[in-house]
């Protein structure tokens, strides 16, 4: 946060609006503008179209009616910040002031994009991006599909870069850290099938064959619970193959 930012929001796991370090109340009676914030960071936050805030928060509101709600949840919000200019509204669009405001979702999409040298820096990347992603999008607010929609597309990006990252380490023969990775990546998708294969081939590469199999039961587990599905072929191939190994490993112990 630099010098210049006056308002810190936090949008990634529980919502919260400080200035400086200081967080600001908010009462129940400005629930609205407090949602107006939250859509205006969701959409860009910059040249947002009334129309879009209009139909994310007042759905049911016509017409002027739903024009003059928006205008008044921007003035109320603009009170609750206590900065005029930490938000502006000119020709039909609404922008929020980024010298103003720091916000954790903007600061993470930004380490999502900014180029990276995979093979030096997979594991310091992904640690950044964890700091940042304190959880879901709006975790304990609104199911809104505007909400939902943002969060998945937040989640999903992040997973990806776990991935990319646990694969530059599987080359460079890194199983430890690839490991570590696909674990950070089932806590934020435990029904992700490719997460598990990649988990228990780490193990295998490891010789913990038991761990493997332990993870392939998880996985199993919970896709029969959740979505009423065995593992798929891939996985189960990949089971039986750990199995094979762990039972000519104990065979070769003379145990």
């Amino acid at each position: 946060m630099s010098d210049r930012e006056r308002f810190r929001v936090h949008v990634l796991g529980r919502f919260r609006l400080l200035t400086g370090e200081i967080p600001i109340p908010i009462p129940s009676r400005l629930r609205r503008p407090q949602e107006l914030l939250q859509a205006l960071i969701a959409f860009g936050g910059i040249e947002v179209s009334a129309g879009v805030l209009i139909d994310a928060l007042w759905p049911d509101s016509e017409g002027d009616a739903a024009y003059h709600a928006l205008e008044n949840a921007l003035y109320r919000l603009r009170q609750l910040l206590g900065a005029r200019d930490a938000l502006r509204m000119e020709g039909g669009k609404v922008s929020l002031n980024r010298d103003q405001l720091w916000v954790d979702m903007w600061e993470f999409e930004e380490e999502l994009q900014r180029p990276h040298d995979l093979a030096a820096n997979d594991i310091e990347r992904i640690g950044r991006l964890r700091l940042l992603y304190q959880g879901h999008f709006l975790q304990h607010e609104t199911e809104k599909p505007w909400v939902l929609k943002v969060r998945e597309e937040l989640r999903d990006g992040l997973l990806r870069a776990i991935r990319d990252a646990a694969c530059e380490c599987e080359h460079a023969r890194r199983w430890e850290d690839a490991a570590n990775l696909y674990r950070f990546g089932i806590e934020l998708d435990s029904l992700n099938e490719g997460l598990y294969r990649g988990l228990m081939l780490c193990h295998q590469q490891l010789g913990d064959h038991s761990e493997a199999l332990q993870a392939y039961r998880r996985c199993r587990e919970l896709l029969t619970r959740f979505l009423g599905i065995p593992p798929n072929a891939k996985t189960q191939a990949l089971y039986h193959s750990v199995r094979e190994r762990a039972a000519c490993a104990f065979v070769g112990s003379g145990l």
